[in-house]
């Protein structure tokens, strides 16, 4: 607790929350609640599951020119990442879903914080464009267009970064001591995808995929809340909750998610109440069945909850015998640095 990090987080999670219950009126936030239709909630769910399943190919994808492994690692690596996204602060998720795999698979972990890293890239150039032809439909506010712009500047420059390392044809580091040498060229063999047009294509076309079935995930489930908006609300939504996912905050984005939401609804004149309602519905909908999802994929993978089981060994970090292993091609590996 004493991380400023953690604290500046926690206090821009309070300063959204009294935002978004000030004034208001409780009994309508109750009225808007009840009125949710579970049977259409499923639906909802299903879009939800899809956004997983095309995370988990996409990252597939980044990993197959290392090395060609099959789906479910990538699934049970991104919910158990993402639970922890959930419970933890400091988006610690995203380095648990890279151990996660590397424990899962013959993948280094260095390779796979790099694959990832780089899925969190892709995220932040496909939101960008499509808040790009959000703003042209809605007047967004002014901090709102000139943040997108940045990150999605920053972005591609990260991306065109990653093609420089990719297509260097000398990666040794002798400046670099032996272990961190090896660990620093695995970590750059991450980035061989963007030297496939094919591959690029793929991952172009899942992140792109990935994003319209959370889109798909919120229209459904306004009209399971009983609302009647166009497709553009749930576009919104999508866009300023994932604005607002890059926000310091408190462990599952409480406060800032319910501030995005209720922002994004008020460009359709939906009264406050009802949307904090339907932000309640929203958020309660991923935490949950993410958390679970996460938990039982963590218990099924044995993942040890701190990297206690790598030992060195000649300059390199392995896992140890009793470690779970997994058979790639022929390879068993209990996920060696």
């Amino acid at each position: 607790m004493r991380d400023p990090k953690i604290l500046i987080g926690l206090a821009i999670s309070a300063v959204c929350v009294w935002t978004v219950v000030h004034g208001i009126e409780w009994a309508a936030v109750g009225d808007a609640l009840r009125r949710t239709n579970l049977l259409l909630t499923l639906p909802a769910l299903g879009f939800l599951a899809l956004v997983f399943l095309l995370r988990a190919l996409r990252w597939q994808r980044l990993v197959a020119p290392i090395m060609v492994l099959p789906l479910r690692p990538f699934w049970s690596a991104s919910l158990i990442g993402f639970m922890a996204n959930d419970i933890l602060p400091l988006r610690l998720g995203e380095v648990v879903r890279g151990y996660a795999l590397a424990h899962l698979t013959a993948v280094s972990v260095s390779t796979a914080l790099a694959t990832s890293l780089l899925e969190r890239v892709w995220d932040t150039v496909t939101v960008g464009i499509v808040a790009l032809f959000t703003a042209s439909q809605f007047p967004l506010p002014p901090w709102v267009a000139r943040t997108n712009w940045t990150v999605l500047l920053v972005s591609v420059m990260l991306l065109i970064a990653g093609v420089w390392l990719a297509r260097q044809e000398q990666r040794q580091l002798p400046w670099l001591p032996a272990r961190f040498a090896v660990v620093a060229e695995r970590f750059l063999s991450g980035f061989r995808s963007l030297q496939s047009f094919s591959a690029l294509a793929w991952v172009i076309g899942l992140s792109f995929a990935i994003w319209f079935a959370l889109v798909g995930y919120y229209w459904v489930l306004l009209h399971a809340c009983g609302f009647t908006l166009p497709f553009s609300a749930a576009l919104l939504v999508m866009v300023f909750t994932v604005i607002a996912a890059a926000v310091p905050a408190a462990p599952g984005f409480v406060g800032t998610f319910q501030y995005a939401v209720v922002l994004a609804l008020s460009f359709f004149s939906v009264p406050k109440a009802e949307a904090l309602g339907f932000s309640i519905i929203a958020h309660l909908m991923q935490l949950i069945p993410v958390i679970i999802a996460g938990l039982i994929a963590l218990v099924r993978a044995r993942l040890p909850l701190w990297p206690s089981r790598l030992v060195v060994s000649g300059g390199v970090a392995v896992a140890r015998p009793n470690e779970p292993r997994v058979e790639v091609e022929g390879v068993s590996s209990g996920g060696a640095v």
